[in-house]
């Protein structure tokens, strides 16, 4: 008995040993590691210029798209999910991606004619759910670190520093998204890019509602004068109170999501599980010669209902 208590004094000692060096390194490394990307970028290369131009290429927000009318909201859709492009990556996973999602396919679609369509939809909805999903994760993590990027730059304002300096500030101090995307507002102050335009640009690449109230309430600061503290102030408590409400409406309507997305996925699911365990279970339908017709008239139908099923457990606020 007093041997196994040693052994799991020892086995306790070495645990949290272990946990005290893993936890000290990465502290360090994090201690370390640039606050946000933008600073990282500036570590490597100390012109801010030439810093500024290659965050816009990698985001896609930079050229003329915003002048040709089909292509403007899928090029700001993208821009908006913040994410950065990479040729090998994308390729990588299109090749190991594409055969897999072809034989899950063929298992559930028996009809030849639909197969192809079905994989071909499929391979296009991935994409565009990963930049959806992306973009609005950004989007909720921008707006609850709004209010206490505000609080940075109340801090410098009330220290007497000019808003551009404020602006910088928050860039160096806040992690991403609201650090490297305030570190673009600043360069564009700093290349003569009036505070307007910055703020519908930084509007533009975020795409939060939030947003809207901050740079109006620039503007007509900038316009009319005023106390820009106070207005900052005011401006984050009522973000906070936004935020406060957005939870609580989140919270009272959660059952309703849960049970309006199980029931989407739901005809899918059975339909999977039933070929998987009887596999010649739906060939009489697509043997028949209507089940195309009927599985997209169903499929219409659903989605229909999703629609406004959606609709009723989805609010506006």
């Amino acid at each position: 008995m007093t041997l196994i208590l040693l052994y799991a004094a020892v086995f306790v000692a070495a645990l949290v040993a272990v946990e005290a060096i893993v936890r000290g390194y990465f502290r360090t490394s994090e201690r370390h590691r640039a606050v946000n990307h933008r600073l990282s970028l500036l570590n490597v290369s100390n012109d801010h210029r030439k810093t500024y131009h290659d965050m816009l290429k990698e985001r896609g927000a930079d050229g003329s798209w915003r002048q040709i009318p089909l292509v403007q909201r899928l090029r700001q859709f993208y821009v908006q999910s913040g994410i950065k492009f990479d040729a090998r990556r994308f390729a990588l996973f299109a090749i190991a991606g594409a055969p897999l999602l072809w034989l899950v396919v063929q298992f559930l679609v028996p009809n030849n004619l639909v197969r192809a369509p079905v994989f071909l939809l499929i391979c296009l909805l991935i994409p565009a759910l990963v930049v959806w999903r992306t973009r609005a994760r950004r989007m909720r993590k921008f707006a609850l670190k709004l209010p206490e990027a505000l609080d940075v730059a109340n801090r410098s304002l009330a220290a007497g520093h000019p808003l551009p300096a404020a602006i910088t500030l928050v860039a160096r101090e806040m992690p991403d998204p609201i650090g490297s995307e305030f570190g673009l507002l600043s360069d564009e102050l700093t290349y003569g890019v009036a505070l307007d335009d910055a703020l519908i640009n930084l509007t533009d690449r975020v795409g939060v509602e939030d947003l809207n109230l901050l740079a109006i309430s620039l503007s007509v600061q900038a316009g009319t004068g005023g106390n820009l503290v106070e207005i900052l102030q005011n401006l984050s408590k009522t973000l906070r109170n936004r935020t406060m409400l957005k939870a609580k409406v989140k919270a009272i309507s959660s059952e309703g999501r849960i049970t309006a997305i199980f029931m989407s996925i739901y005809p899918f699911l059975l339909y999977g599980m039933i070929k998987a365990l009887s596999p010649t279970y739906f060939n009489s339908v697509w043997d028949s010669g209507y089940g195309t017709i009927v599985v997209s008239a169903l499929l219409a139908l659903m989605a229909v209902g999703n629609v406004i099923l959606y609709k009723l457990v989805n609010f506006e606020y």
